[in-house]
C-alpha cells in the first residue's frame, strides 16, 4: 500500500482504491486505474513534491493533479531494500541497501533529464546488510550523513549478512569535495536504550523534520549536521505498544500516521507530533570516532577522576558556575553570549528565537537556527567535559506552552560531585 500526506490528511492508494483520511477512522474511497504490478512504493521527503520509489529501488513515481505517474525509464531493481533515499533539490538520491544476494556499496541518484540512476560514488566494501538505515541531508553544507555496519574482515569465502544489530557507525559525504570519513559512533549510546535491536524490534523513521529511531520503550531523534541525539523522555509509549509503527507526517498539521495490524486488518491512529513525542527531551552529543592515539592521551586524565570527587555534591548551576572562567577562556564572545542568557533565566527557560536574536542580524533565520544549534551543542559538550560529566547533557529542551513550535532550553536542576581543585581555588 502507498501511503502520503495531504492537504490536512493522509492518502492511501492499494491495488483497487484510494482513500483519503484526516482522521484515521472515517475514510472517503474511490476506485482507480493504476494497474501497478508492486503497490510498495516508499515516499521520498520533498518541499513541494509528492515523489515515490519502489522499495527495492530502481522505479519513481510523483502523485501530481490527482494521478499518480512514472518519472523514469529504469526498472525495478529489487536489490537496494533498506536504503536510504532523500532529494537533493529535485533529484532523489539512494545510499547503500541491499537485496538479491548482494550489498549496494555506492551512492546513486536519479535525474530527471535522462529518466534514469547514475553513480555518484562508491563507499568501501561493506559485507553486511543494514536493515536499520538512519540518514540525514544537510542542504546548507550539501553534507550527508548515514549508517553502515562496521567492516568486517572474511576468511576463506565472501559472504553475505543479514545484520541483526544497530549498524552503529555514522559517515558523512560532501557532495562539494567529494570527500567521505567517518563521523560518530552510536554503538555506547544504543547498548544503553537499545541493548536488543528485535525485542522490541527498532524502527526507523524519515519524513520527520529529523531521522527518528523508536521501539515500544525509547523514541529518539537525531541532528547529525549538531551531532546531537534526541531522547524524548516523556513520548506516549503506551500509543506505541499498541499502534507500533509510524507510517507517514503530514508538515501542514504536525499529525503522525500510527497503524496497527496489516491489509484489511488494519487499524489506524492519527496523532499530534506533541502527544506522541512529548514536549520534553535530553539531548546527548554524539561521541565522535575517534582520530587515533593522540585522542587517547587526551583523555587519559579522566581515568583518574574517581580519585579527585568529593564526597560533597552541589547543584548543577553551582558546578557550571564554578567552571565559568574556563567557559569563558574556550567559547567565542557570541556563544558565551548565549551561556549567559540561559544562565540568566535559570531556573526558568529561554526561548529559541530569543537567543537567535543575539546573532548577526544579516543572517538568515535558516543560518540562525542552524548555528543556534551548533552553539549550544558546543557549550553542552564543554560543560559536560569540565564538570567530568560526558554523555550526561547539562540542558532540558521543551516545546513552548502556547506555541509547540518553539523550543525552550533550560538548565537541569540536577546534581554533580563537587571537585578538590574548585574548592581549594574558592578557600583563597
Amino acid at each position: 500500500m502507498i501511503v502520503f500526506p495531504e492537504e490536512k490528511g493522509f492518502r492511501f492508494i492499494d491495488q483497487e482504491n484510494d482513500y483519503y483520511t484526516e482522521n484515521g477512522v472515517d475514510f472517503v474511497v474511490k476506485p482507480h486505474d493504476y494497474r501497478l504490478e508492486d503497490y510498495r512504493l516508499r515516499q521520498v521527503q520533498h518541499p513541494n513534491r509528492i515523489l515515490f520509489t519502489a522499495v527495492g529501488g530502481g522505479l519513481v513515481y510523483e502523485f501530481k493533479d490527482d494521478k499518480l505517474q512514472r518519472l523514469d525509464n529504469s526498472f525495478s531493481f529489487k536489490s537496494r531494500f533498506s536504503s536510504f533515499n532523500f532529494t537533493k533539490g529535485d533529484t532523489i538520491v539512494s545510499v547503500s541497501g541491499s537485496g538479491e544476494f548482494n550489498v549496494q556499496n555506492n551512492i546513486i541518484y536519479f535525474t530527471e533529464n535522462i529518466k534514469e540512476w547514475l553513480v555518484e560514488t562508491r563507499i568501501p566494501y561493506i559485507s553486511e546488510a543494514n536493515n536499520i538505515p538512519i540518514g540525514q541531508y544537510d542542504t546548507e553544507t550539501n553534507k550527508l550523513f548515514f549508517n553502515l555496519p562496521k567492516p568486517k574482515v572474511i576468511d576463506g569465502k565472501a559472504r553475505f549478512e543479514v545484520q541483526t544489530c544497530f549498524p552503529s557507525l555514522v559517515y558523512s559525504y560532501d557532495f562539494r569535495s567529494k570527500a567521505f570519513e567517518a563521523e560518530f559512533d552510536l554503538s555506547e549510546l544504543f547498548k544503553e536504550f537499545f541493548p536488543n535491536q528485535l525485542e522490541p524490534r527498532l524502527k526507523e523513521f524519515h519524513l520527520y523534520n529529523n531521522p527518528i529511531l523508536y521501539n515500544t520503550e525509547e523514541i529518539w531523534s537525531f541532528d547529525f549536521q549538531a551531532g546531537m541525539a534526541y531522547r524524548h523522555v516523556d513520548a506516549n509509549r503506551n500509543t506505541l505498544i499498541q499502534y507500533s509503527k509510524i507510517l507517514s507526517y503530514n508538515q501542514k498539521t504536525n499529525d503522525f500516521l500510527l497503524v496497527y495490524g496489516e491489509k484489511d486488518e488494519a487499524k489506524y491512529l492519527v496523532m499530534d507530533e506533541t502527544f506522541l513525542l512529548g514536549q520534553t527531551y535530553e539531548t546527548y552529543p554524539l561521541k565522535q570516532v575517534s582520530a587515533g592515539w593522540p585522542i587517547y592521551l587526551y583523555f587519559l586524565p579522566l581515568l583518574f577522576v574517581p580519585l579527585l570527587i568529593r564526597r560533597k555534591k552541589v547543584s548543577l548551576i553551582e558546578g557550571i558556575e564554578s567552571v565559568e572562567t574556563n567557559l569563558k577562556r574556550s567559547l567565542s564572545s557570541e556563544d558565551f553570549r548565549i551561556y549567559e542568557l540561559i544562565k540568566e533565566a535559570y531556573p526558568k527557560g529561554v526561548e529559541y528565537p530569543d537567543l537567535q536574536s543575539a546573532f548577526e542580524r544579516d543572517l538568515s533565520y535558516e543560518s540562525r537556527i542552524k548555528k543556534l544549534r551548533t552553539t549550544i551543542a558546543s557549550i553542552d559538550e564543554l560543560i559536560q567535559s569540565l564538570l567530568g560529566r560526558k554523555g550526561k547533557s547539562v540542558f532540558l529542551i521543551t516545546k513552548g506552552k502556547e506555541d509547540k513550535r518553539v523550543k525552550v532550553i533550560r538548565i537541569k536542576q540536577d546534581e554533580v560531585y563537587e571537585f578538590w581543585w574548585k574548592n581549594k581555588r574558592k578557600s583563597k
